[in-house]
C-alpha cells in the first residue's frame, strides 16, 4: 500500500492511487448515478424489480428474468430508473430514445 508522501516542489502531498475516490466520497460527492451509469437489460443487478410499461402502466413486482423476457417480447429495453428504491424501479423503453430525451432535459435546465 502506498502512503502519503510530501511533494517538495508543490508544497502539497501526493496521495496513493485510489485515495482521490475516497476523498470525493468523504466530501459528499453526489451518489446519484449519472446518465452514463444507467443500468440496462443484463447489467441490472437486482433479483426482483418493479416494472413500468412504455405508456406508464404498472406491471408490478417480478423477477428480473420475467421482466427481461417481457421487455424482449415487446422489442424494448429494460432500464433501471430508480436503483435506490426497494425494489428497484425499471421502465420498458427504447434505450436510444431514453438517452436522447434525458440529454435534452439536461440541456434545457441550463
Amino acid at each position: 500500500m502506498g502512503s502519503i508522501t510530501p511533494n517538495p516542489k508543490k508544497r502539497t502531498y501526493e496521495l496513493p492511487p485510489g485515495c482521490k475516490d475516497l476523498i470525493h466520497v468523504l466530501q459528499g460527492a453526489p451518489s446519484k448515478p449519472s446518465l452514463g451509469t444507467v443500468r440496462v437489460n443484463g447489467r441490472i443487478r437486482a433479483r426482483k424489480v418493479r416494472v413500468i410499461g412504455e405508456r406508464g402502466e404498472q406491471h408490478g413486482v417480478m423477477s428480473l428474468a420475467e421482466a427481461l423476457q417481457l421487455a424482449r417480447a415487446r422489442s424494448v429495453d429494460l432500464v433501471e430508473i430508480a436503483p435506490l428504491a426497494k425494489p428497484p424501479i425499471c421502465r420498458m423503453v427504447d434505450y436510444g430514445r431514453f438517452r436522447y430525451e434525458q440529454s435534452r432535459r439536461r440541456k434545457s435546465k441550463t
